[in-house]
């Protein structure tokens, strides 16, 4: 509750600049909506991992995969007023704070999100995954460059990982923990995310560019071996995707 309201209270010099109450309102209800979403998003995958109906990798993985696309499916509702990025930077800036007291004690979201289920990992790959789609809305809200970075952090390389530990039996030569069966969901599963997400936020969407993103987003993830995913992948989406018309 403190941290709530920590964060409301930082948020009233951006309501206060609001031209219109209506827009207001609008943005208002459209991160209220996401970040009950977010709770419930993990909140189901969490359950199911917690009575055995899945694993609790898979369980994660689909959370990596589904968060940031369900984050940007909102971005469509919001107003056009320039405050409204801000607005919706609460909704990972709410979800930081949580990953911060959950890395301190063994509880569900802990166990959900960390690979082995110790508190303290809380504050590596999702706790960077967070900042990352923090940072998407403060520095480029509805913007082709973090709705493709977003896409390759977290479609692509969680389909990397769901599809590289069932079907990744042939390793890459130059890295035996990457499957070419993974690159390959990364790769198809980050084109078809860009290109749905960029569409349905009123974007042109072309196959060819997205699709070379893809791969060399792919390829990051499998070459930069001593850099975080969560760093690395999106920041070379967004980058190549400055290169889109």
């Amino acid at each position: 509750p403190r941290t709530t309201k920590a964060v409301a209270l930082a948020a009233l010099p951006t309501i206060a600049l609001y031209e219109s109450s209506a827009q207001l309102i609008n943005d208002a209800g459209c991160t209220a909506g996401a970040a009950a979403g977010a709770v419930c998003w993990i909140k189901i995958w969490t359950q199911l991992a917690e009575r055995g109906v899945i694993d609790a990798k898979l369980a994660r993985k689909i959370v990596h995969c589904g968060s940031g696309p369900l984050y940007l499916l909102v971005w469509r509702f919001y107003s056009d007023a320039a405050l409204a990025r801000v607005v919706a930077s609460i909704v990972p800036a709410l979800n930081i704070v949580k990953l911060q007291k959950a890395s301190q004690d063994d509880n569900e979201l802990s166990r959900a999100i960390s690979r082995s289920g110790d508190p303290s990992e809380v504050l590596g790959g999702p706790y960077v995954y967070t900042w990352v789609l923090l940072l998407a809305a403060l520095l480029a809200f509805r913007t082709p460059c973090a709705i493709v970075a977003v896409s390759q952090m977290a479609v692509g390389d969680g389909l990397a990982d769901i599809i590289g530990r069932r079907f990744g039996r042939q390793k890459w030569f130059c890295n035996d923990q990457k499957s070419y069966a993974g690159s390959l969901a990364f790769v198809l599963g980050a084109t078809v995310a860009s290109m749905g997400l960029l569409r349905w936020l009123g974007f042109p969407a072309p196959l060819a560019p997205l699709f070379t993103i893809s791969c060399a987003c792919a390829l990051v993830e499998v070459l930069l071996t001593d850099v975080d995913d969560n760093v690395s992948v999106p920041l070379v989406g967004a980058l190549l995707a400055l290169t889109l018309r």
